[in-house]
């Protein structure tokens, strides 16, 4: 489907100003036209031919164009609106392939994205069981000052970070008798590690928020509070560079109410 298709007729109506979705289209930051969650990332002739506002995003130049529905001059019928309505006419016709999420349970009817040949997509469960790994001490350390409490937890939470990171990408460094040549990798695992079985459960895909959410209180539900796990979420890329926000929760082993989060921002 073609951005006007988006912006006019009764995919708008139903879904842009009715309804709360999410979507993202194909392309490569940098390198092709992109149009994002409100935002839009212009090569120079495009963005020349739409004839909309912008500024300049990025090494090369590129525009970034971030309509603001909300906003009085967006608002169908007003000057700014009219144009975006043009510039998906004559500037962004062609149609390109995107990613939709419909973030409610409500669907028009009849729905206007069943004229557009949608392709219904399953983001399936994929289990990892009995990883023999070796597992670093979970529970934040305590120390004798406030200096030395706060010195000793900052490094205990990047070792940590990036055992579970490991984890996440199934690396053989956490592996029990892994054996890399150091002249390879010079990760070794925190001292005080113990073997054990651990399992990862993994999904790919075009989540909600309020899916993630759901997710983690069954974690909450199911597991038993002496049961330690690890709960993390990535966001697709937002920038030129190509870099991820992500956010990694833990709860550690037999501390009821302590957990521990860590939240790292792309730089754009």
């Amino acid at each position: 489907m073609s951005l006007h298709d988006i912006l006019s007729g009764d995919f708008y109506s139903s879904y842009i100003k009715q309804g709360n979705i999410l979507m993202l289209s194909e392309g490569r930051r940098g390198i092709d036209n992109y149009v994002g969650h409100l935002t839009m990332f212009l090569d120079k002739e495009a963005y020349e031919r739409a004839g909309l506002v912008g500024k300049p995003h990025g090494v090369k130049g590129n525009r970034g164009i971030k309509p603001r529905w909300s906003h009085s001059s967006m608002v169908k019928g007003k000057k700014g609106y009219d144009r975006l309505i043009y510039a998906s006419k004559n500037a962004f016709s062609g149609a390109v392939t995107w990613l939709f999420c419909n973030m409610t349970s409500t669907v028009p009817d009849p729905d206007p994205l069943a004229t557009l040949s949608p392709t219904s997509c399953t983001s399936n469960l994929s289990i990892t069981q009995d990883i023999d790994a070796l597992v670093p001490i979970l529970t934040p350390p305590t120390g004798t000052s406030e200096q030395i409490a706060r010195d000793e937890l900052e490094d205990f939470s990047s070792e940590l970070y990036e055992w579970l990171a490991l984890v996440r990408l199934q690396s053989p460094r956490i592996l029990q008798g892994d054996s890399i040549d150091p002249y390879l990798s010079l990760y070794r695992i925190p001292n005080g590690s113990n073997p054990a079985k651990i399992c990862k459960l993994s999904w790919r895909g075009f989540f909600s928020p309020s899916w993630t959410r759901q997710t983690l209180i069954g974690l909450f539900t199911v597991l038993p509070s002496k049961t330690w796990f690890s709960f993390s979420t990535t966001t697709f890329s937002k920038g030129i560079a190509g870099d991820n926000t992500e956010c990694t929760f833990l709860r550690p082993p037999n501390r009821l109410g302590e957990y521990l989060m860590w939240e790292v921002r792309s730089h754009e």
